[in-house]
C-alpha cells in the first residue's frame, strides 16, 4: 500500500513538473526570453572574465562582455554576407535561366511526349496526356509554391524585424546591466527562493554548470566531425574554398532540425533548378551522410556526458523537439539526466 502511495505522489510529481515546464516554454519564456539570454551572457562573461583577468573588476567583465557580442556579431556578419551573396547571384540567374533553359526544356519534353503518343492507341495516348497534363500543371503549382513561399518569408522577415530589434536592444542592454550589478542581482535572486528550496537551487545550479560545459564539448566534437565530413565532401565535388565553406556550414550543425540542411537543401535544389543536376545531387547525398552520421553520434556522446543510454536521449531529443521546439530538444534530455542523476544520488546516500 505504501509502495502505490510513493508511486502515485512521485507520479503526479512528475505530471504537475511536466505541465508546469509546459506552460512556462509555450507561453511565458517568449515574454522573458531576452532577460534569460541577458543573465546567460552575463553569467559566462563573469565566469570568463574571471579566468582571463583573475579579478572581479566590473570593467574588466564589461570589458570581457563587449568582446563576446564582438565575436558574435562578427560570425553573424559573415554568415548573413555570404548567404546574401549566394542568394543574390541565384535570384539573378533565375529570369534568364527560365527563359533560356527550363521553358525550351519543357517545350522540348512536351513536344517528345506528343510524338510519342501519335504512334500508341487512342486509349493509351488519352491516358498519357492526361498523365502528361498533370505532371505539368504539378510543375506549374510548385513553381508558383516556391515563389509564394519566397515571398512569404520576405514578409516574415521584414514584419518580425522591428520586434526582433528589440528584443535584441532588450538583450544586450540588460545583460550590461546584469555584469555591473552581478552579485547583488545574483544574491537577490537567491534570496527569492523560500529557503526549503536553497538545496535543490544549488544542486540544479551545479549540475547545469558541470554538465553544460560537457555538452558544449560534445557539440564542439560533432561540428568538428561535420566539418572534417564538409571539407572531404565539398573538394571531392569540387566546390572552390571549400574549408571556408566547411567552416561556415559546420557553424550551423548547431540549429535544430536542420542544421547543415539550412545552406546545403537550397544550395542541393537551386544546383537542380538551374541545370547543374548532377551537382545538386552531390551536395544532397553529402547532406544525407552528414545527417546520419550526426543522428548516430550525437545521442552517444551526448547521452554519454548526460548519463543517459543513447536510446533514452534520442527519444528524448526527439519528444522535446515536437513538444517544446528547439528548448525541449536540450531541455527535456537535461531534466532527464538531472533526475537520473538525483535519484542515483538519493539511493547512494
Amino acid at each position: 500500500m505504501e509502495k502505490k502511495k510513493e508511486f502515485i505522489i512521485n507520479a503526479l510529481y512528475f505530471i504537475i513538473i511536466f505541465a508546469l515546464v509546459y506552460f512556462g516554454v509555450n507561453y511565458v519564456l517568449g515574454l522573458v526570453f531576452p532577460f534569460i539570454l541577458a543573465f546567460f551572457f552575463a553569467y559566462f562573461a563573469v565566469r570568463l572574465s574571471n579566468k582571463i583577468f583573475s579579478d572581479t573588476k566590473t570593467i574588466h567583465r564589461i570589458l570581457t562582455l563587449i568582446l563576446l557580442y564582438l565575436l558574435i556579431v562578427l560570425l553573424i556578419v559573415i554568415l548573413v554576407s555570404t548567404g546574401i551573396s549566394k542568394l543574390g547571384d541565384f535570384i539573378k540567374t533565375l529570369p534568364n535561366f527560365y527563359k533560356n533553359t527550363l521553358e525550351p526544356y519543357i517545350g522540348s519534353l512536351e513536344m517528345a511526349i506528343v510524338n510519342l503518343g501519335d504512334n500508341l492507341p487512342d486509349s493509351i495516348n488519352q491516358s498519357l496526356n492526361n498523365v502528361t497534363d498533370g505532371i505539368f500543371e504539378g510543375l506549374k503549382s510548385l513553381l508558383s509554391s516556391l515563389a509564394s513561399g519566397l515571398v512569404n518569408i520576405t514578409t516574415s522577415i521584414i514584419t518580425h524585424a522591428p520586434e526582433a530589434l528589440v528584443s535584441i536592444i532588450v538583450t544586450v542592454v540588460s545583460s550590461f546591466y546584469m555584469i555591473s550589478d552581478y552579485e547583488n542581482i545574483s544574491n537577490w535572486f537567491i534570496s527569492s527562493i523560500p529557503e526549503k528550496g536553497h538545496k535543490l537551487f544549488y544542486e540544479i545550479k551545479d549540475f547545469f554548470e558541470n554538465v553544460l560545459i560537457k555538452i558544449a564539448g560534445s557539440y564542439i566534437s560533432i561540428m568538428f566531425v561535420t566539418f572534417i565530413e564538409l571539407l572531404i565532401g565539398l573538394s571531392i565535388i569540387g566546390i572552390p574554398n571549400s574549408p571556408m565553406w566547411a567552416i561556415i556550414i559546420a557553424m550551423l550543425d548547431i540549429l535544430p532540425v536542420l542544421g547543415v540542411g539550412t545552406i546545403l537543401i537550397p544550395w542541393s535544389i537551386s544546383s537542380i533548378i538551374t541545370g547543374r543536376f548532377v551537382l545538386g545531387l552531390e551536395i544532397l547525398a553529402l547532406y544525407l551522410i552528414i545527417t546520419v552520421i550526426r543522428n548516430v553520434i550525437e545521442p552517444k556522446l551526448v547521452g554519454t556526458n548526460l548519463g543517459l543510454h543513447p536510446l533514452a536521449t534520442l527519444i528524448s531529443m526527439i519528444i522535446g523537439i515536437r513538444l517544446f521546439g528547439a528548448v525541449g530538444m536540450f531541455g527535456l534530455p537535461l531534466t532527464l539526466s538531472f533526475f537520473s542523476a538525483r535519484s542515483k544520488k538519493a539511493q547512494i546516500s
